[in-house]
């Protein structure tokens, strides 16, 4: 009976043990090291906020701030020197104003920072002002040209934040836009065209000569002073040679014609803040730079 009472306690113990778990267990979450890249991206892109071992190659520009007044033109420039692509969208930019006093009425004041945050940007400005955003990722060697304004004008095309390409130049050729710095000109040969190889000679040595990156002048007017159909930078071509070169050699053309091209894409960003006002001052100013989560990245001061 004695025997059947101590199996039984014995048990008792055993479920005891078994529902509370040992004493000094518990259950660790693993850790995060500064080496590990936080995912945001509403692209699907698997770069993130790098944190701040990946991001001391990350290189603060000061461009045109400290003489450049027009919104639109004021520019600096944030450049990726490693080896890891870096998110920069929802990076915050911040000037020193508060750290300057101003002379109101004769009394001096001081007013808040202003304060700019890195939105997305279109993989390239859509013809037909459709652009699709995604986050701004710095790839090796990238660099972000930040633009405190925007571009004023809004045709042709609506201009956004947007990555500089192989059909860019195109649009730095219109007079209707003014950037800055320019818009890199690395269009290709209009002679490398596909088509070109079956035009007459005539048409061909035309499109030969010209220069990347333009559209000729189509309507000109002859030495009669009548207009021309069929000229090109005034001169007289055949009526094909002349449709043809009006559906390749313009933004939108070349845009359906390469935008699959494995060289499409350059390694210029181009991002618009778009705020009316001059963002840096002429001097003692100070440019920071901190990423998402509000750790500070880089500064200069000028």
């Amino acid at each position: 009976m004695a025997e059947g009472f101590v199996i039984l306690a014995i048990i008792v113990i055993i479920l005891i043990v078994t529902w509370t778990g040992t004493p000094n267990s518990q259950t660790t979450a693993p850790s995060v090291t500064g080496d590990t890249e936080l995912s945001s991206s509403s692209s699907g892109a698997d770069y993130a906020a790098a944190s701040a071992p990946s991001t001391q190659y990350v290189y603060l520009g000061t461009g045109n701030a400290s003489y450049a007044y027009q919104p639109y033109e004021e520019y600096i420039t944030i450049n990726n020197g490693g080896d890891n692509p870096i998110n920069i969208t929802g990076w915050r930019l911040k000037n020193d104003k508060d750290q300057r006093a101003y002379d109101i009425g004769g009394s001096l004041r001081y007013f808040p920072a202003d304060i700019a945050v890195i939105g997305q940007a279109a993989p390239f400005v859509s013809p037909s002002g459709r652009n699709l955003s995604q986050n701004v990722i710095l790839k090796a060697g990238e660099t972000a040209v930040i633009t405190t304004g925007s571009v004023g004008s809004q045709s042709p095309y609506r201009i956004v934040s947007f990555k500089e390409n192989k059909c860019s130049g195109f649009l730095e050729d219109l007079p209707e836009y003014a950037f800055t710095p320019p818009l890199t000109r690395n269009c290709p040969r209009p002679a490398d065209e596909p088509g070109v190889t079956a035009l007459d000679t005539e048409c061909r040595r035309f499109i030969e000569g010209m220069s990347p990156c333009r559209t000729p002048a189509f309507d000109t007017r002859d030495a009669e002073g009548d207009i021309c159909h069929d000229c090109a930078d005034g001169k007289l071509l055949s009526s094909s040679c002349v449709v043809f070169i009006k559906s390749h050699f313009n933004y939108n053309s070349c845009i359906a014609n390469h935008v699959d091209d494995p060289d499409f894409s350059g390694q210029t960003w181009r991002i618009f803040l778009g705020m009316g006002w001059e963002m840096w001052a002429e001097a003692y100013e100070t440019i920071e730079l901190f990423d998402q989560l509000g750790r500070s990245i880089n500064r200069q001061t000028y």
